[in-house]
């Protein structure tokens, strides 16, 4: 079985993965005509892309339009469904991630797979540590191969002993790349490598990465912060759809405003209305006490700078940003998931915030959370389990060891008011289709009777066709007169669905935007950090965000 790189790679030659004909060989890794279908969505269709030794090639494209499987299949995680790629001039096809870093594709994600409680220097050699006389492992030989690599991404040798959690985010970021870079790549992946990095160590991790071009390393840079990608990036390729829209196309000759029009396509920007066919359901009206949502200056330390806000009742507040930028920290934060290290959260219910869980729930606060199946729901247990676990459970609203018949009928009552299909609610909740799962969540919090709802991304992995009712019931919850908190990864929708947006970037709410809204507004906001003049917060002033309704 051939190699695409022969010897060059020394001790690591002969790895075994296909490398049959020949391809461009003025090009490192060509992908050509990639396809990848999951049953009947197309991820991929036709998708083809070219990274040269000594360039950043940046991947670009709103969520949901293939970057993810696109890296994925680089990265030899999945195989596409049709398609080629070559390494080197020579055709390839990995069986596993670990023959794609064998080859020399390495691979750097956001989801930074370190080990916290282990040394730095166990985590660079984890699983791969060099041995002496074939049985003891060789630590000083480790530090040798170690210490020039931390050199280069800008730490010092004197990390090496340290535990990794005793670090900075910014700089296991940094490790996470040291140990990519021991395997002496020809292709480094770097998977959205700043999204929650300081200011400062994004240009520590920009630096390094100006350091690998210049040894020649190809770089796939994969960004939603067009101000790094700009300041990085040689060339950029888009996707929109799960099809490129842009190939390897110059930075210096395009603008953000026309990279964001590629990404979204000629889009208008008037909102559309979510629609309003669940008025029958009749969502029980919110405690009659219910006041405004209140933050001033609320922060938590190294992960959300001050933040000052007010929603009132009957509003749906939107909350926009990336991933780390601070939207989905503040309904962390509200909920007691994230201690408030400064300044004070006064709750609809006239209680300052809790700092549990339990409090928050007590409290009045509800929670969706972006992943359902793990923090949600109890996937084997029936719908009416999941549906009055919470005050069945720690509110003991249904008294001492509450009958099962007298749950079924409770959990009954909100299937048919937010019209989850099921045939009975003795069901495992895990045998329903993801809009069903969510509406079973949306039902276990309504179910406590809340004033404030935090909804975070609560149409993730939604079919299409269950969406609209979602944010139908969405809607009816802030016209029953709750406070509700909308983070999204979706800005179409959230355009749609919100009276107004706050918009957040690198951990600190920069400003609010007000009908009408679009996607293309909505991502140019939130990944160049700008804002028109008149659209501005005057954070510093500590003026409150949306007081004018």
């Amino acid at each position: 079985m051939a190699t695409a790189r022969g010897n060059s790679f020394g001790a690591n030659a002969g790895r075994d993965f296909v490398a049959t004909g020949v391809a461009d060989a003025t090009a490192v890794l060509i992908a050509s005509g990639l396809h990848m279908e999951f049953g009947p969505t197309k991820a991929l269709s036709d998708v083809s892309m070219e990274v040269r030794s000594g360039e950043v090639h940046a991947l670009l494209g709103a969520n949901g339009a293939g970057k993810s499987t696109l890296v994925k299949i680089l990265a030899g995680v999945q195989r596409p469904s049709s398609g080629d790629l070559s390494l080197d001039g020579e055709r390839v096809s990995f069986r596993s991630g670990q023959q794609a870093i064998e080859a020399g594709i390495a691979t750097v994600s956001q989801e930074l797979n370190l080990f916290p409680d282990l040394s730095v220097l166990e985590n660079l050699f984890l699983s791969r540590e060099p041995l002496r006389g074939g049985a003891v492992v060789d630590r000083s030989a480790m530090r040798a191969l170690a210490s020039p690599v931390l050199s280069e991404v800008g730490l010092t040798g004197g990390v090496l002993n340290r535990p990794l959690r005793s670090l900075s985010l910014g700089a296991r970021q940094l490790v996470e790349i040291a140990r990519a870079l021991l395997e002496n790549p020809r292709v480094l992946i770097l998977d959205e490598p700043t999204s929650a990095l300081k200011a400062a160590e994004t240009q520590r991790l920009l630096d390094v990465v100006r350091n690998l071009r210049s040894r020649d390393v190809a770089v796939v840079f994969v960004s939603h912060f067009l101000e790094d990608v700009f300041k990085i990036a040689d060339v950029v390729t888009i996707l929109r759809n799960g099809r490129v829209t842009g190939h390897a196309m110059p930075l210096a000759e395009l603008t953000q405003t026309s990279v964001i029009t590629a990404m979204l396509g000629e889009r208008g920007t008037r909102r559309a209305g979510v629609g309003r066919a669940g008025r029958a359901r009749g969502i029980p009206s919110a405690p009659k006490d219910a006041g405004p949502l209140v933050l001033t200056g609320a922060s938590s330390r190294g992960v959300l700078d001050p933040v000052t806000l007010t929603a009132q009742p009957g509003e749906v507040v939107g909350l926009a940003g990336l991933e780390g930028s601070g939207a989905s920290e503040v309904l962390r934060l509200i909920f007691g998931q994230l201690p408030l290290s400064g300044g004070s959260v006064k709750l609809p219910s006239g209680r300052k915030a809790a700092r549990s869980m339990l409090g928050a729930v007590r409290s009045g606060v509800a929670y969706v959370p972006a992943d359902r199946k793990a923090d949600g729901l109890i996937l084997d247990f029936a719908i009416f389990e999941n549906i009055t676990m919470v005050t069945a459970g720690p509110l003991h609203r249904l008294g001492f060891l509450p009958r099962s018949r007298y749950k079924r009928a409770r959990a009954q009552d909100w299937q048919e008011r937010l019209a989850v299909s099921a045939a009975s609610s003795a069901l495992p909740v895990g045998s329903l289709s993801g809009g069903n799962q969510q509406k079973v969540v949306l039902a276990k919090w309504l179910e406590t009777a809340p004033s404030l709802v935090l909804l975070d991304d609560p149409t993730r992995g939604v079919d299409v066709g269950a969406k609209p009712d979602l944010l139908g019931i969405i809607r009816d919850v802030a016209d029953s007169g709750r406070v509700v908190l909308y983070a999204s990864t979706d800005f179409d929708e959230m355009a749609r669905l919100c009276d107004r947006v706050v918009v957040f970037y690198r951990r600190a709410a920069i400003g609010e935007l007000r009908p009408p809204l679009s996607e293309h507004l909505l991502l140019e906001a939130v990944t160049r950090g700008v804002l028109s003049p008149t659209e501005s917060l005057h954070a510093a002033g500590g003026e409150s965000i949306g007081n004018l309704r």
